[in-house]
């Protein structure tokens, strides 16, 4: 979570914006990329190391799918009583839209 927070400070998110993406952002990616260098390595203790990554990762699909409906709920309830209050949010900023991209076709 820290480094999704460094990277969103001076966005002028709220600490509970930055705290729902750093919860919900990149889940277990670190442990994946970490072991897929070891890998290349071939470091002794491989056997090991792929178990410590797969629970890693495992646990931490276990327990992001566990809280996602509470935490969704409790940051929404948020947004809209902060919303409510007329205070400025720039999660409320409008994201204008994007042009649709056509379509390549195989001919």
């Amino acid at each position: 979570m820290l480094p999704v927070a460094v990277a969103l400070s001076g966005s002028g998110l709220r600490l509970p914006t930055i705290a729902y993406i750093g919860w919900f952002g990149p889940r277990g990616l670190a442990s994946v990329v970490l072991g897929l260098l070891v890998l290349e390595e071939d470091v002794p203790g491989m056997g090991l190391l792929g178990r410590v990554v797969a629970v890693t990762v495992g646990l931490s699909v276990l327990l992001h799918g566990l809280s996602a409906v509470a935490l969704a709920d409790r940051y929404g309830r948020w947004h809209e009583r902060t919303r409510a209050s007329g205070r400025d949010l720039r999660e409320s900023t409008p994201v204008p839209e994007t042009a649709h991209r056509r379509r390549i076709t195989a001919r």
